[in-house]
């Protein structure tokens, strides 16, 4: 009998494991097995009459696995402590340190951190994802029949998303669109989530403001007749420069847009604000959105970043507790 990679609460929730009473305590195991022909030999499957009727009350056939996200990681590298049990394979409980990435957010991905740990990506899993730290961006992609995930956000940790960056101002009546902001969570398996936490998309960039033009009034000079000056009244344009648009909130926050006045970048405490405009017609930038929400529209201004949603693949979720979220739940 193996030791589980989690705890008794988890195994509860995710289901499928047999019990056993030891010490005076009941706790999960992993795999049971049973004496045929002098040998022993794993049960995969193990079933008992209810009522009349056999009901599964152990699966032995799933690949079981904790991680622990210990490390802030606003876009670096996702480092995890992991405990696991893979099957077919070995029985014992196995631990390892490693790392994770997903595209250019480094991002934790638990089926990643799984394949690394040596899953075949085909046997059905049963794993928990415990943060205790602050995560941008995590994801739980699509898992083979079977699979059941648990996500616990520990207090005050957070999944949060990159904040949109700010467009730059213009010097004409063209504008610049400020970037959308970055989802949290990403989900495609049938997922419980504990959230004691947070899960917040990052907000939107600020939109660029459109330049303006300045006009001048100049007095001269010029020959008009032999021997004499005439003077004469001349005008002059110069371009005024848009400001740029704020950086959303976020796990970083967007970076501000550059204009004639620069727009703030955001941060995780608050968004940037648009730079000022620079006077003669010019727009002032929009600013940055919060934690799930757009950025700041508005006349003259390039479209506003849209806000990053807290969950793409609401429907795979089911909530124990569920906590602080802030931002679109899709899917």
């Amino acid at each position: 009998m193996a030791n589980l990679p989690y705890s008794n609460y988890h195994a509860e929730l995710l289901g499928g494991h047999h019990w056993v009473k030891d010490g005076g305590s009941w706790r999960g195991v992993s795999q049971i097995h049973q004496k045929s022909g002098g040998t022993w030999q794993r049960v995969n499957q193990h079933y008992i009459k209810s009522g009349g009727t056999w009901r599964e009350v152990h699966e032995g056939n799933k690949w079981r696995a904790h991680f622990n996200l210990n490390n802030n990681n606003s876009g670096s590298q996702t480092n995890f402590t992991a405990k696991w049990i893979d099957y077919p394979g070995n029985d014992n409980l196995q631990t390892a340190t490693g790392n994770t990435q997903s595209g250019d957010s480094w991002a934790f991905n638990l089926n990643s951190a799984l394949v690394q740990r040596g899953w075949n990506s085909s046997t059905p899993v049963q794993a928990v994802v415990e943060v205790n730290s602050w995560q941008r961006h995590v994801r739980i992609e699509s898992m083979p029949g079977g699979s059941k995930v648990i996500l616990a956000i520990n207090g005050s940790q957070r999944i949060l998303g990159r904040g949109g960056n700010g467009a730059n101002g213009t010097n004409n009546n063209s504008t610049n669109n400020g970037q959308n902001g970055q989802t949290s969570l990403y989900v495609r398996t049938q997922t419980s989530m504990i959230n004691n936490g947070q899960i917040g998309g990052g907000g939107g960039g600020g939109g660029g403001g459109r330049g303006g033009q300045c006009t001048y009034q100049n007095t001269g000079q010029y020959g008009c007749m032999k021997g004499s000056q005439c003077q004469a009244t001349y005008q002059n344009f110069s371009t005024s420069q848009g400001g740029g648009g704020g950086g959303g909130i976020g796990y970083p926050g967007g970076s501000g847009g550059s204009g004639g006045n620069n727009g703030q970048s955001g941060q995780t405490s608050g968004a940037g604000n648009g730079g000022n405009d620079s006077g003669c017609g010019s727009v002032s930038g929009g600013n940055g959105g919060n934690w799930g929400s757009n950025a700041q529209g508005g006349s003259g201004r390039g479209t506003p970043g849209s806000a990053g949603n807290a969950i793409d693949g609401n429907s795979y979720i089911s909530r124990i507790v569920t906590g602080t979220i802030n931002g679109p739940q899709v899917n």
